[in-house]
């Protein structure tokens, strides 16, 4: 999940973000139908997350305000949801019952 800013990046240019056109992504979204993550990891010195997918294009997240990073990685064990974010420039775990909800 990425919440602000964003961008999808190629070999040499940036091929669509957050802020790009309808157009742009009609001609975007076809490239990144079928993509696969093949690798997500962390960068900047207060961490942005970039995922690599298998057509070799990479989703970027960059932040542009005041606060933290405003991504996360979640995933569902039964009946609890673990997530990864950044808070006050550091990773932090949570994990949420079902029934906290």
């Amino acid at each position: 999940m990425i919440e602000w800013s964003w961008r999808i990046e190629g070999k040499r240019r940036i091929w669509g973000g957050s802020w790009s056109e309808t157009k742009q992504w009609m001609k975007l979204l076809p490239r990144l139908e079928g993509a696969r993550v093949t690798s997500i990891s962390l960068i900047g010195r207060l961490p942005e997350i970039a995922v690599a997918l298998s057509n070799g294009l990479h989703l970027v997240s960059f932040m542009t305000a005041e606060g933290d990073p405003e991504w996360a990685i979640l995933t569902r064990r039964g009946d609890e949801t673990f997530s990864v974010s950044v808070k006050a420039g550091r990773l932090v775990q949570t994990i949420d019952p079902a029934n906290s909800r």
